[in-house]
């Protein structure tokens, strides 16, 4: 009789996280939060020059 009962506890305790990875994974998935969110500004470059010019600048 002692057989059964630590692989039904093992089993219990793998599906109890199990559901709540499932429920975890499924509320993220469904979030309206986005990893990669759009940006809030665009900028047009005219040519290479200029886009290096503002990187440099943004390191100063």
């Amino acid at each position: 009789m002692k057989d059964w009962i630590f692989p039904t506890c093992a089993f219990l305790v793998f599906a109890y996280g199990m559901f709540f990875l499932n429920l975890y994974i499924y509320r993220y998935t469904n979030s309206d939060t986005n990893i990669f969110s759009e940006p809030t500004q665009v900028i047009q470059y005219d040519d290479i020059g200029n886009f290096l010019k503002e990187i440099s600048e943004s390191f100063k």
